[in-house]
Order: C-alpha cells, then structure tokens, then sequence
C-alpha cells in the first residue's frame, strides 16, 4: 500500500497523464529489479534437495540406504556365494558355537570348540566360501589346533587333514542338499 501511494504522490506532483504514469511505474519497477541480487527475467535454477541420510553416509546419495538394501534392481552385486555350500557349511559346522557369519563374503568362524571324546584337545574353524558355483574349489577350510598342557592352552597349530575332511563333508553336504532340491 506504501508503494502505491508513494507512486500515486509522484506521479500528481509531476503532472503525468495515465500513460506517463504506467510508463513511469514500468520504468521504476524496472530499475528496482535491477538493483536486486537476483535476476526475475533469467530462469531460476532449480532449488537443491536437501541431502538425505544413509546408512553409511550423511548423504543417501553417497552411502547405502535400507531401500538399497531391499530393492530388487538388476546388478552385477550381490550374493557372491553359492547357497547349497553356505547352508551345508552350516549344517556340518553347527557342532561348534558360531563367532562370525558374512553371507555376503562368504565366512563362517565357530568359536574354540572341545570335543567331549578328546577333552585336552580343542578346535577353531574358520570356513571360507569363495564361489557362486557348486564346485570342490569353492570352499576353503582353515582348523586350528589348540592342546591343553599343565592346565593351559598351548600355541595354535593348523591341521590340514581335518580341516580336508570337514571340506569333504560339506561339499558331500551340499551335493545332496542340491540333489533334494531338484525333487
């Protein structure tokens, strides 16, 4: 309203016709546009969103969100192991308290596991499945060794031989996990 009367002052002092005053009020209009910061003939950019929060990230668009995860796009990532090896590799390791399990990467580590018929000898195994595909170089099986001497545990040592049985096992394991499967 100030403006309004403002120019209505104005232009009556000067004497301006109607013609002259919407000149007028164009002409000021126009100068007051020029002398502000932005620009109202050019196209505004359009206004940034504002960053969303990821999992990983402070920014989705960077890190990982729960509908990255649970999205069912095309891609090259994904499960990077086979299923009938990660369920029988379970299955045998299920006699020792479980540590860790990735089933993306593929790792399984039980915990210092004692067998009841050889109480001063225990085992750690750590399994390693590093194929999409049912094959007999798809897993790999570390057993370490520890002995109880004097009421302690000595130094760990590897057994190659169990740990190729137990490879075995699972590979049986997942063969007739695979073969029930097709029934």
């Amino acid at each position: 309203m100030y403006f309004y009367n403002l120019i209505k002052e104005v232009t009556t002092l000067l004497g301006f016709t109607y013609m002259k005053k919407l000149i007028f009020v164009l002409f000021y209009l126009s100068f007051l546009t020029g002398c502000s910061s932005k620009d109202f003939f050019k196209a505004q950019p359009e206004i940034e969103e504002k960053a969303t929060p990821g999992i990983f990230s402070k920014d989705s668009k960077k890190g990982v969100s729960i509908n990255d995860l649970f999205s069912q796009k095309e891609s090259t990532t994904g499960i990077n192991i086979n299923a009938y090896l990660w369920r029988a590799t379970l299955n045998v390791l299920s006699i020792a308290p479980l540590i860790s399990t990735d089933a993306l990467g593929g790792t399984i580590i039980t915990d210092w596991y004692v067998n009841e018929k050889i109480k001063d000898q225990r085992i750690k195994i750590s399994a390693f499945i590093t194929t999409t595909e049912l094959r007999s170089d798809g897993i790999s099986i570390k057993v370490h060794v520890q002995n109880l001497k004097n009421g302690n545990w000595t130094g760990t040592v590897t057994n190659k031989n169990l740990a190729i049985q137990i490879e075995n096992n699972i590979l049986n394991e997942a063969r007739n996990l695979r073969i029930n499967s097709n029934r």
